[in-house]
């Protein structure tokens, strides 16, 4: 996590160069206040930080490749598929995480997982 530390300083610092000031709003819902603290919280070493990453932008990728292989496919049953797909795309990211995770830092992972769903939830249409 400390490596990660030096990455947000430069990411926001470089937002506010582009802007005035910047909202919670303006953060991508994967980098929401609320989740911060959780990743904050697992206390990451480089490793684990770099499969968070990984891992992180291979389940963004995977839930938008659900929904377009589900609407380009048609037929019946199409959220109820996109659901089933995008429940498998967690599973994923969860069970990498937790594989590379100690055992101290599951429940802030879990907290985090949980959130994340919340946000992206909330995020689609």
């Amino acid at each position: 996590m400390k490596k990660l530390i030096p990455v947000f300083v430069f990411f926001f610092t470089t937002f506010l160069w582009t802007q005035e000031s910047i909202s919670p709003e303006d953060l991508p819902p994967w980098l929401s206040p609320d989740l911060l603290v959780h990743i904050t919280a697992m206390d990451m070493s480089e490793n684990q930080s770099t499969e968070f990453r990984e891992s992180l932008m291979e389940c963004l990728n995977g839930l938008q490749k659900v929904v377009q292989r589900e609407i380009r496919k048609g037929g019946v049953n199409i959220p109820k598929r996109i659901q089933r797909g995008i429940k498998r795309e967690y599973s994923k990211f969860d069970k990498r995480m937790k594989s590379s995770l100690e055992e101290s830092q599951i429940k802030h992972w879990e907290l985090y997982l949980e959130g994340l769903k919340e946000v992206m939830a909330k995020g689609s249409p």
